[in-house]
């Protein structure tokens, strides 16, 4: 190849060798290095995915809250309906109260109400004592009723014995006036056949014929008798049945009366008791401090204005003796998650460094436990699970300007200052801990979007599970 060169005015003609192709395309030197170093730490990351450990972890995010439902946040409402009269002195947001101070006294709108319902009782109760006195008269009115009536239908049934006696009496004389008919009839056809003979004079015929016919009609006033005195025994009988009859009937309508005396008596007192429970509202009119804690928000702060029955008037939040964390979990890992499982928390406000895959050289997160799981979702598909400081830990006291000067690698426990850092209402974000992998699995996994693996414990549990019963 030939070039032309200059050379101060003149120019030269230079003669070089001409390069190869390969020497046209080779890349340099530095290129070459950075390809080796790219390649070898390619190489080194496969190598450190494959052999580094990698702490799986299911991650929720939640708030603080108490653990004792009464203790949460809650609103103080108004029981009866009235006119704020008083609210105590300094009550603002923000104020302390102790359990069983006065927050608030509401007055009836009737200013004479609690007198009127004094007057109310005291009529209901003179009433009621009349009307039970009416129940103790009925009472005695059936007893002697009861008596009355026992009487009457005795002397009744004498009077039956007495008819049944008289009776007996007449059908006993029934024989002899039968003989005496047969007699005087017998003595009649012979002194007659005596006559037809005319041995007998007619007078004595005629005279035994007397005698006969006054046989007969003595024998037949009898049968009368007899038959009044058997319609008199009848009588009598329906009489007994009459004065039972009438006896009880008296005594049912006593019984009656005394029901009805009754039902007042108990009306009565149900009045009584509506007005005690009106009363008891007005009872109620100063409202206390449920616990001791803090008035959050004063809903109601003019006096003289009306408030109705359930209407809120305050916002109160009590102060906590057991704070937990409430994390809500994508139903995805929540059959990974179960009672007693580590909890890795960082709050909201408290300075911390998370790593997810390596809790141990985590800064400013603290431990916990998972002690509830929720049955049901919160309709987004998460479900929520409480998370308590684990038994075994102790609290301490650090600031958060001092987590700098700690061991890194401290297990760390909830804050001592727990109403200055976690408060109710205190953001939260929490990992469950779960199996340990190695990275290059983590990755492929999360590549894929498959499920966090299960724990070894879980893993056996679920071997060794028996499959159900199929019904024959």
């Amino acid at each position: 190849m030939i070039r032309n060169r200059r050379i101060g005015s003149a120019t030269a003609i230079v003669h070089t060798k001409p390069n190869t192709a390969l020497q046209l395309v080779q890349s340099s030197r530095f290129s070459q290095k950075l390809g080796r170093w790219l390649i070898f730490m390619l190489f080194l990351a496969i190598a450190a995915m494959m052999l580094l450990p990698w702490q799986q972890t299911s991650r929720g995010a939640g708030q603080v809250i108490a653990l004792d439902p009464q203790e949460r946040q809650q609103s103080i409402e108004s029981p009866v309906k009235g006119v704020v009269a008083k609210i105590r002195e300094g009550l603002q947001d923000g104020s302390r109260v102790k359990k069983g101070d006065i927050l608030v006294e509401i007055e009836p709108f009737a200013a004479n109400m609690q007198q009127q319902l004094n007057e109310q009782i005291r009529s209901l109760k003179a009433k009621l004592e009349t009307e039970n006195r009416n129940v103790e008269i009925y009472e005695t009115n059936i007893q002697n009723n009861i008596e009355m009536g026992a009487s009457a239908v005795l002397a009744a049934k004498q009077m039956v014995e007495s008819a049944k006696a008289k009776l007996k009496s007449k059908q006993n004389q029934i024989p002899g006036y039968e003989s005496k008919v047969w007699q005087a009839r017998q003595n009649y056809e012979r002194q007659k056949s005596l006559f037809d003979k005319g041995l007998k004079p007619e007078k004595d015929v005629e005279k035994l014929l007397k005698e006969l016919e006054v046989a007969k009609a003595e024998f037949a006033a009898l049968k009368e008798d007899i038959e009044s005195l058997s319609q008199d025994l009848e009588a009598k009988k329906n009489q007994v049945e009459e004065k039972k009859s009438f006896a009880q009937t008296k005594i049912e309508d006593t019984k009656a009366k005394q029901q009805e005396a009754k039902g007042k008596a108990e009306t009565i007192l149900k009045d009584i008791a509506g007005v005690e429970v009106k009363l008891g509202e007005l009872a109620r009119m100063t409202i206390p401090a449920p616990r001791d804690g803090t008035i959050l928000r004063m809903e109601v702060s003019e006096l003289n204005r009306a408030v109705k029955a359930g209407e809120s008037l305050m916002m109160f939040v009590p102060d906590t003796t057991q704070k937990v964390v409430e994390l809500f979990i994508n139903g995805n890992d929540l059959p990974l998650v179960q009672i007693g499982q580590e909890v890795r928390l960082q709050f909201e406000g408290w300075p911390a460094v998370q790593l997810p895959g390596w809790p141990s050289i985590a800064i400013g997160t603290f431990s916990g436990e998972v002690i509830t799981i929720d049955a049901t979702d919160n309709g987004k598909g998460e479900f929520r699970i409480l998370v308590l400081p684990n038994e075994e830990t102790k609290t301490v006291s650090t600031l958060p300007s001092e987590v700098e000067k700690l061991n890194p690698r401290l297990d760390w426990l909830w804050p001592k200052e727990e109403d200055r850092y976690l408060r109710q209402g205190t953001r939260a974000n929490g990992w469950v801990m779960m199996q340990r992998v190695s990275l290059g699995y983590e990755i492929w996994r999360q590549i894929n979007g498959f499920p966090i693996m299960l724990g070894e414990d879980a893993a056996k549990e679920e071997k060794g599970a028996k499959p159900p019963k199929l019904p024959k």
